[in-house]
């Protein structure tokens, strides 16, 4: 489906990206997409249990990736792309940078103390983390390296 078809938008009427469909069940948010195909087809060694030591620690940073960095980011981001140039350090996306960058330093302290976001294994709180860095270092000029 192409994104604004009648198929697609009867589908997910908010045009929502991205979104899937499985079995009747249509799913518009990525950690819950994410969460749900993991359930519904796991067992995963990428979705600890919850019993699993590491299972506080991978819940935090699989919601925190999405919640509490990547949309922190959409403001410096889409300013620097949508917004005329004599408005892009506005107070929103100044105020988001600032705050980045204190998340940030989240990250670099949760590593430096293990090799994953979760402790020694890698989950699918990596994959959410990573996805939020690439997203800061690739349109916004947000760099781990640079954290301090």
């Amino acid at each position: 489906m192409r994104r604004r078809d009648a198929a697609w938008l009867a589908v997910n009427p908010g045009d929502f990206l991205p979104a899937t469909q499985d079995n009747g069940v249509t799913m518009v948010e990525s950690v819950a997409i994410m969460e749900y195909l993991m359930g519904r087809y796991g067992p995963t060694s990428l979705q600890p249990s919850p019993g699993d030591p590491i299972s506080p620690a991978y819940q935090q940073f699989l919601h925190w990736g999405e919640a509490g960095l990547a949309m922190l980011m959409m403001a410096p981001l889409v300013s620097g792309f949508v917004v005329p140039e004599a408005e892009r350090d506005n107070w929103g996306a100044c105020w988001a940078r600032e705050c980045v960058k204190r998340r940030l330093l989240f990250v670099r302290r949760q590593l430096g103390g293990a090799p994953c976001m979760a402790g020694d294994r890698f989950t699918a709180a990596d994959i959410w983390v990573t996805y939020a860095m690439n997203l800061g270092a690739n349109h916004a000029g947000f760099l781990l390296s640079e954290a301090e």
